[in-house]
C-alpha cells in the first residue's frame, strides 16, 4: 500500500519501499511444509482448489508485480496524513 500511495500521489518517487523477500517456496520445503508460487491469475484457482484438499498446511506465495495495485483504497484517506 505504502508504494502504491507513493505511484499515485507522489509521482513515483519510491522510498523504502523496494522489498526483497526470501524464496518463500524453497522456505516451506525447508520446513516440510507443501508450497506452490503462483505467478498467473490463471494459476490462482488451481492452487486455492489443491490446497484445500490437502489435509495438512500449504503455503501459496502469490508473486504480484511491483506495480499491481491493491483494491479497494481510499483516496480521501489521504487528506488525514496532513
Amino acid at each position: 500500500m505504502v508504494r502504491q500511495w507513493q505511484e499515485f500521489f507522489y509521482d513515483r518517487n519510491y522510498e523504502a519501499t523496494p522489498l526483497l523477500s526470501p524464496n518463500f517456496v524453497k522456505l516451506a520445503d525447508a520446513y516440510g511444509i507443501r508450497s506452490v508460487a503462483v505467478t498467473q491469475r490463471s494459476e490462482v484457482v488451481p492452487a486455492v482448489q489443491a490446497t484445500r484438499k490437502h489435509s495438512g498446511p500449504v503455503l501459496i506465495d502469490f508473486q504480484v508485480e511491483q506495480e499491481d495495485s491493491v483494491y479497494p483504497w481510499s483516496r480521501q484517506a489521504r487528506l488525514c496524513t496532513r
